[in-house]
């Protein structure tokens, strides 16, 4: 499959997942997500560390598509929701570790996108929200399943009830992202990453990983159907007017 939307880039033994739509700052059309998908399901784990998901041009996702996703049914919506919740739950089922570098923006759904990671580090230009509510929606690629599970159900609701946006510190402080790294260094901070994440035991990584996977081991899967679900019928019923008007 040749891509449009992502760039993969193969480093010794790990693989950087780029996305490449900086012109509307990463935004998620349905393209890129089965890019994405088939990045990710072809990837050989047998030879590969580690997979880094970044943004290109110094921004990571500014989140789903609108002018697209305002044209679907609500049959599609709830199709495509579940498409891409299960395309970012990939991210998580993958023997290997999983890594997110952000910069810039990081909303709806680049932030759910992140949310699938094992690892987030972000450097301090990162801005992060759910604006959902501000077009009278939801997330609809497991933001509301992932976000609390992560930060606390008090901590998740109040972003998520709010769409209020946030920086880096306060993604730090809430457990979001790992470490925060002045923007003048962060390229150099991701290629030393990459090379010790390169150098390190590809079977302690997945071991890693699994114990993680199966600490999680509840069913989500009802959960991530009724999210689907209620983000459709109110994209359908409420979010379209609001695009419209924004837009």
């Amino acid at each position: 499959m040749q891509y449009k939307y992502i760039l993969i880039k193969k480093e010794n033994n790990t693989i950087s997942l780029i996305l490449n739509r900086p012109e509307k700052l990463n935004a998620l059309c349905s393209d890129m997500i089965k890019e994405i998908n088939h990045a990710i399901t072809t990837i050989d784990v047998k030879k590969t560390s580690v997979l880094f998901i970044l943004g290109h041009s110094n921004v990571f996702s500014a989140g789903g598509d609108l002018k697209e996703m305002k044209l679907l049914s609500q049959k599609d919506a709830e199709t495509q929701s579940i498409y891409v919740q299960n395309t970012f739950r990939l991210l998580q089922n993958i023997e290997i570790p999983v890594i997110a570098f952000i910069q810039g923006f990081c909303f709806g759904g680049g932030l759910e996108l992140a949310l699938h990671c094992d690892i987030r580090i972000c450097d301090d230009s990162a801005k992060f929200a759910f604006p959902e509510v501000k077009y009278k929606m939801i997330p609809g690629a497991g933001g509301t399943i992932k976000f609390p599970m992560i930060v606390g159900k008090a901590t998740a609701n109040y972003y998520l009830m709010t769409g209020e946006e946030f920086n880096a510190n306060t993604a730090k402080n809430i457990n979001l992202v790992q470490d925060v790294i002045l923007s003048e260094t962060f390229e150099k901070y991701v290629s030393n990453k990459k090379l010790v994440f390169s150098k390190t035991s590809k079977d302690s990584l997945k071991a890693f990983k699994k114990i993680q996977n199966i600490n999680e081991d509840i069913n989500l899967d009802d959960a991530y159907k009724k999210e689907a679900k209620l983000f459709a019928y109110l994209l359908s019923n409420n979010a379209k007017k609001e695009i419209d008007n924004k837009f």
